[in-house]
Order: C-alpha cells, then structure tokens, then sequence
C-alpha cells in the first residue's frame, strides 16, 4: 500500500477552481465551484506546480511578522546556508554566518569570541594570490 499524502491546495485566480496537490500525481485533483458560469471553461487555467510556491506563515501575537514556509523548514546549519545563498545576494561567507546564528552555535558566542573569530581569520591570511595581469593585445582578466 502506498501512503499518499496532501502536499498543498491552490485556488485559482478567477477563484473557481481549487487544486489539490498530492504526492503521487494519480491522487490530485481539483474542485470546481459550482457557482462557475455555464461557458467557463477549466482547461484555460494553468496551474503553478506546487513546489514552486513558498507561503507566508504568520505569528497569531504578532501578525506583523511573517515568514516563508521554506525557512520555517529548515533543520541544519547546511539547509540555511543553502536557503540563503539561493533566496538572497549575500557571499557564501556570509550565508554560512548567517545559517549558523539562525541555526547553529554563533547563536550563543559573546562579543569577545567574535572578536577572536575575527582576528583568526584575519591571521590565516587570504586563500591564494589574487592579482590582476593584463597582457598586451586582448585584455585578460584572471582571478585566482
């Protein structure tokens, strides 16, 4: 026996149709209102497959405050970096910080270890030569 579970519901544009999306395609369906005009026609609508839709969730004491279901799903440190590197523009440096605040041990590190992180870095130096050459004829730009 196969366990099908209901992955989301979509209504419609026009509000006539609802869509219910389960995980195994043969198990969804959807629901057309029955106060639809005779000449509606249901195959005009398309649809948005259900992965691709992210909704808002909202705190009830603060309803200000809302936030993405896929955030609200992240368990790992590696989830959120990867969360953040595809939802935002930061570098991947910065993606990891932020994963492991949100989620990891940065959350509980005082001013003075962030201090000491800083100068840790700062210590090992850069990874590699980064210079600039530029030939004659044809500019080259390499960043190594």
């Amino acid at each position: 026996m196969v366990d099908v579970k209901l992955e989301g519901a979509v209504r419609s544009a026009d509000k006539l149709q609802a869509h219910y999306i389960a995980s195994d395609p043969k198990a969804s369906y959807i629901l057309l209102n029955p106060e639809a005009p005779k000449d509606y026609d249901p195959n005009a609508v398309e649809w948005v497959s259900g992965h691709r839709v992210d909704y808002n969730l909202t705190n009830p004491d603060k309803p200000e405050v809302m936030l993405p279901m896929s955030y609200m799903s992240i368990d790992s440190v590696e989830e959120g970096a990867d969360y953040f590197r595809r939802t935002t523009k930061y570098p991947d440096m910065v993606c990891e910080m932020l994963a492991r605040y949100e989620w990891g041990d940065l959350r509980y590190t005082t001013k003075k270890e962030f201090r000491n992180l800083k100068k840790k870095t700062s210590r090992k130096g850069p990874k590699g030569p980064k210079t600039i050459q530029i030939k004659k004829g044809a500019h080259f730009v390499s960043f190594s």
